[in-house]
């Protein structure tokens, strides 16, 4: 019984020394008897900007709070802000601080000066480092469209945190104009600029979601240069387009644009008095600049007589009359002669040289000014109007092995 009773009497000595101990440990955060704590911050948020950032919390239900403290840097900087009675929320603006990340400490104080427990919030402030990393986004391509004077920019898809570009430019009255465009967007069109006048543009930039401050991209400024490379023709969108006064083909017209040069192409019905037109849809809109004929050279009598042709004039339309008249909706283009290098030879058809001249084509120039396109020399559709050939009838069919054009191509 005395054993036990000494058991007891040691078990509570050690107990009260560990509670003794426990009571040393946390002392510094017990309310003593004559303090007590205000209500915390609560839901704090620090939200970040350039070279500043914004402190924000809900303000608690104690209504004894009158003031608070935000302080970093282990407390050695702070300030103190009035918290005024039944507001819902408090936010407070640091700055200048440097570009850094930050812990900050928010203490609420009554008016006895009672400070509640410390809530803690990381903050990021960015400034000239972040700012220098930006990118512009990629200006990929741009067209301007001559017929209604449309510029067309396409853009390469947005950095992840950019949130649109400020884009500058001169409209066609003289008036700088600035339009946003948005992140998601990566096709602009721009009805009224001025080609001539530069441009700028800048990506912006919000680090996060609570950022307080937008950040910019360095500006860049440039002028377009409108540049239109004359191209081959693509012939994989030529089709027939038949109208009323043309004539027709006894070999099928698309074996004009074939890629066979030395072929048997086309050549036109029999016996029909010349001129003689025919039809047909590049599928493109284009500048012509240049074209090259390769007579019908599958078939000898074809070349340098019969269905050669000597005189012909190309038309261009992007609206033809579907009536077939060579009316306005038709703008001639050119009218040109193949000349024949050496009448003196009787039969040019049976001479190799002039054969060989004829399998080699004919190439022509289409009258195009300098300087920028003229609009009005966009065409679609072509018109072929024979007007004479090398045969000595004019009761011929016209023969042609490949016809090819080089222009600048448009939307």
């Amino acid at each position: 019984m005395k054993k036990n009773k000494f058991l007891y009497v040691l078990g509570m000595i050690l107990v009260l020394s560990t509670c003794k101990q426990a009571d040393d440990l946390y002392k510094e955060y017990l309310v003593p008897l004559n303090l007590t704590y205000p209500g915390i911050a609560l839901d704090v948020e620090a939200h970040s900007g350039k070279q500043r950032v914004e402190i924000f919390w809900k303000n608690g239900s104690d209504p004894n709070v009158v003031k608070a403290r935000i302080s970093w840097n282990n407390f050695t900087n702070w300030e103190e802000i009035d918290v005024p009675p039944g507001a819902a929320t408090i936010s407070h603006i640091i700055e200048p601080l440097d570009e850094n990340v930050y812990s900050f400490m928010v203490q609420t104080y009554d008016a006895t000066g009672n400070v509640s427990l410390p809530v803690e919030v990381i903050g990021i402030v960015y400034g000239e480092l972040y700012e220098k990393s930006l990118l512009n986004r990629w200006l990929k391509s741009y067209f301007y469209d001559l017929s209604n004077q449309s510029m067309t920019l396409e853009w390469n898809n947005a950095a992840m945190t950019e949130i649109g570009v400020n884009f500058s430019y001169t409209d066609n009255a003289g008036q700088k104009k600035t339009i946003v465009i948005d992140q998601s967007e990566t096709t602009t069109i721009i009805l009224d600029m001025n080609i001539d006048k530069p441009i700028s543009y800048t990506a912006m930039y919000q680090p996060d979601s609570t950022a307080i401050d937008i950040f910019y991209a360095p500006t860049i400024e440039t002028v377009i240069e409108l540049v239109y490379p004359v191209v081959e023709i693509p012939k994989n969108t030529w089709t027939v387009y038949n109208l009323p006064g043309d004539i027709g083909t006894v070999l099928a017209m698309p074996g004009m644009w074939d890629g066979n040069t030395d072929g048997n192409g086309i050549h036109t019905v029999e016996n029909m008095p010349l001129p003689i037109t025919f039809t047909w849809d590049l599928g493109v809109r284009t500048i012509l600049h240049r074209l090259k004929l390769w007579p019908r050279g599958g078939n000898v009598d074809d070349i340098w007589r019969r269905g050669h042709p000597k005189e012909f004039e190309i038309y261009g339309s992007l609206a033809p009359n579907p009536d077939g008249s060579l009316d306005d909706s038709w703008k001639l283009l050119g009218s040109f002669e193949i000349v024949n290098p050496h009448p003196e030879i009787v039969e040019p058809w049976n001479d190799p040289t002039m054969q060989a001249i004829a399998r080699a084509g004919f190439e022509f120039e289409f009258d195009v000014p300098d300087g920028l396109p003229d609009p009005s020399a966009m065409v679609r559709y072509i018109r072929f109007k024979s007007v004479s050939t090398f045969s000595d009838n004019q009761m011929s069919r016209t023969s042609i092995a490949e016809l090819t054009f080089w222009g600048s191509l448009f939307r």
